[in-house]
């Protein structure tokens, strides 16, 4: 019997990797990329009339492309191959981080990116999945005692003190979100959470003192008193506010956004790209797009429940922490419950470097579902890790 060339038994058995993906999974994320490609036109439009396509539309279709096929490979790889590699994943991120507090590109007050051959990148957001994958790879294999949940907690700080220095504040809750939810997976009791919470929050005062740079504290004090300087600091979340009004139920319609009254906020598709989706869809369309990520977050704890081992329930466990927790953060911020934190909507806003990382995190949810275990849930997943 002629046995099949190696390209064949390549292409079969990503066919059956594919095959066994989470078919729900796939659908808000392709359903929110799509929006996040309507948005960038809505919000690069002019003065009518309105071209068929915008430069900014192009260049967001064209990311969530490469995104689509990276989200691909990472569903087709095993995901337990990610472990040999997450030390040096962790110590790369960790270096790549701070040469961005040396030598980073500067903007909006904030030191965030790297320029590489004529473009920036963000290295905090690869940083995310870094984590994800030093949490999983160091919570997988020990107990969540005191001494183990110390290096965890150190292996969180080593990171976001850097992301914390640009400064990066909205990162920097992510990183802890995502932490959190690792732990949880882990089996830390709520009880000690509550109380490193505590202290932690305790501290929050002296960090504010040393800290916070004069910027980020006028971004405080907007968001505790909404009338202050609404003609400077206070008048992107006073456009935001409006936006979101003016959309009412249903939306003023799409492709509206050059009567848009975030016209002239210059976020309006990145950090405020919620508000510019309330103001042209109305809080039918708000609510759709909370609905899409509350799917994800069903689908993604369910490939942490299901999965085959410790390594893959900690691993889906922190992706799915991570892609949730900086929509809900993105969202608050747009409804004024969270200062402005520079957060992209996941799928949605531009921007490269966030809208691939999160379709990898996607990609790496789909693997570990298609290697789940059918009919068992998150202590048959323990017994069997040992």
């Amino acid at each position: 019997m002629i046995a099949p060339p190696p390209g064949a038994r390549a292409a079969a058995a990503s066919f059956h990797v594919l095959a066994r993906a989470d078919r729900v999974l796939w659908v808000p994320v392709a359903l929110l990329a799509a929006l996040g490609v309507l948005m960038a036109y809505s919000a690069s439009l002019g003065e009518p009339p309105h071209p068929a396509m915008t430069s900014e539309a192009v260049r967001h279709g064209i990311l969530g492309a490469v995104g689509a096929v990276a989200m691909l490979v990472a569903a087709r790889i095993d995901y337990r191959i990610l472990r040999r590699v997450s030390a040096l994943a962790y110590l790369g991120a960790a270096a790549v981080l701070v040469a961005v507090v040396v030598v980073g590109e500067s903007e909006y007050g904030a030191r965030r990116w790297l320029a590489i051959g004529g473009s920036t990148v963000q290295p905090a957001e690869a940083a995310k999945l870094a984590l994800v994958l030093a949490l999983a790879s160091y919570t997988a294999s020990r107990p969540p005692r005191a001494a183990a949940l110390a290096v965890s907690a150190l292996l969180l700080a080593l990171l976001a003190a850097p992301v914390l220095a640009q400064p990066d504040t909205g990162t920097t809750v992510v990183f802890i979100g995502t932490w959190a939810g690792v732990a949880i997976a882990w089996g830390v009791a709520w009880r000690t959470l509550g109380v490193l919470f505590s202290v932690a929050g305790a501290a929050v005062p002296l960090a504010y003192a040393l800290l916070v740079p004069d910027y980020q504290r006028e971004r405080l004090a907007v968001f505790l008193d909404p009338t202050r300087d609404p003609l400077g600091s206070g008048f992107s979340l006073r456009q935001v506010e409006a936006a979101l009004a003016s959309g009412g139920v249903t939306g003023e319609g799409l492709f509206r956004g050059v009567e848009s009254h975030l016209a002239s906020v210059n976020a309006r598709s990145s950090d405020f790209v919620f508000a510019l989706v309330g103001e042209e869809l109305g809080m039918v369309g708000g609510l759709v797009v909370l609905v899409l990520f509350g799917l994800i977050a069903w689908r993604g704890f369910e490939a942490a429940r299901h999965a085959p081992d410790s390594f893959g329930r900690m691993l889906a466990a922190g992706l799915t922490s991570l892609i949730v927790l900086q929509a809900f953060v993105n969202v608050a911020v747009n409804v004024r419950l969270f200062p402005a934190t520079g957060l992209p909507l996941p799928f949605v806003s531009s921007g490269g470097s966030s809208l691939l990382v999160m379709f990898v995190a996607v990609g790496l949810l789909q693997s570990i579902h298609s290697q789940r275990l059918p009919g068992q849930g998150m202590q048959a997943a323990r017994d069997r890790a040992g």
